[in-house]
């Protein structure tokens, strides 16, 4: 007797996180890549590797006899950021799928993502949005906590992200060097911890505060007004009513920011120690993401000093158990059961497009320099 099949994916892009999805997508018991699509060169180089069809474009996907008879279902757009509305827009129209993921940022300006998910809602297709970080078994066990409730009632959130880009870096792309092309730390690297901490807030960002960082760099054949941003440092207001902190830079040596705690990303050399990223602060007790401490009172330590539950009682530290999950490997599987209706997505286009409203209000903050607060 024949298993149930599996969920045809095209993944729409060749370059740097594109190997990472195929990686998952081959190895995956649900989802079978059918295809690459790119009229680049490292679309085909991986393709080729891989044994898998390459198209030039969707239509030509669209269009060949094979895939008649067999309808790709799924769509993974890991294409330049500054492309992910008008590539995911152009598939809409064209092939008609069940649902799509789309990298962060979703969209880099809101206007445009807010017509993509009116057409996809149009349509019946399942949008989701590549921030994995939703996956991971830490931010899991982080989420649970806040849940159970042990933290009490949510009262603020900090986080950081902070490293050293070198030189090499912004020489070995350019466009890194742009705010127009989407480069800079909001929009390559915060755009994540945003997502992050609106998952576990439970809550959207409404209001910001942003100043600058110190500037130490220019970038060559970049104009002035188009020079990406080193760093900032932000105030949120939730609209549950948590406030926020975050501090970026990726012009600091420090270990503290996601890939270095986590070993995520191999470009990043992983701190030595456990090191934090987010901290979660509740009426009854705190917890911290990725290394996972829980901060709580213990009654019966209270009790056994003759003392009132507060500041001179010592705190009970629990470390979160995690079990050893890889967050694209659960991303893949999670669009398998989305694509067959079993699930919604974990993080859907609305969520994306929010974690993108925050980073415009981020940028347009630091281009008006006056300290005042940006409504979203």
């Amino acid at each position: 007797m024949l298993g149930p099949s599996k969920v045809r994916v095209a993944l729409v892009g060749g370059g740097t996180i594109a190997p990472l999805h195929a990686k998952y997508l081959l190895a995956s018991p649900s989802c079978e890549l059918v295809a690459i699509i790119d009229p680049f060169p490292p679309g085909k180089t991986l393709a080729d590797s891989l044994k898998v069809v390459h198209y030039q474009n969707v239509v030509d996907l669209v269009s060949s006899p094979s895939t008649k008879l067999l309808a790709v279902e799924l769509y993974i757009i890991c294409v330049p950021s500054a492309l992910h509305v008008q590539v995911a827009t152009e598939i809409l129209k064209t092939a008609k799928p069940k649902a799509i993921l789309v990298e962060k940022p979703f969209a880099t300006e809101s206007a445009s993502g807010e017509q993509l998910l009116a057409l996809a809602n149009a349509q019946g297709c399942k949008v989701a949005v590549g921030h994995h970080r939703r996956f991971h078994a830490a931010v899991g066990a982080a989420k649970q906590v806040i849940l159970s409730g042990k933290l009490g009632r949510l009262i603020a959130i900090s986080g950081v992200w902070t490293c050293k880009k070198n030189e090499g870096y912004f020489t070995a792309a350019q466009w890194r060097g742009s705010r127009a092309a989407g480069g800079g730390p909001v929009w390559t690297n915060f755009v994540h911890d945003i997502d992050v901490m609106h998952y576990l807030v439970g809550s959207r960002v409404t209001r910001v505060w942003v100043t600058s960082t110190l500037t130490q760099r220019q970038h060559a054949g970049v104009s002035k007004g188009d020079q990406v941003e080193e760093g900032a440092a932000m105030m949120f207001q939730f609209a549950n009513g948590v406030v926020g902190t975050f501090v970026i830079s990726d012009n600091v040596s420090s270990p503290y920011g996601w890939e270095s705690a986590t070993g995520d990303n191999p470009l990043y050399s992983q701190a030595e120690r456990a090191v934090d990223c987010y901290r979660i602060f509740g009426s009854q007790g705190t917890v911290t993401v990725p290394d996972g401490n829980l901060w709580t009172y213990q009654q019966e330590e209270a009790d056994r000093r003759n003392l009132e539950i507060g500041w001179n009682v010592p705190m009970s530290r629990e470390t979160l158990a995690t079990m050893d999950l890889i967050p694209f490997q659960q991303q893949t599987e999670h669009l398998a059961r989305l694509v067959a209706g079993k699930e919604e997505p974990i993080c859907s286009g609305e969520d994306g497009l929010a974690a993108v409203k925050v980073c415009e209000a981020v940028l347009r903050a630091l281009d008006r320099n006056d300290g005042q607060p940006i409504e979203i």
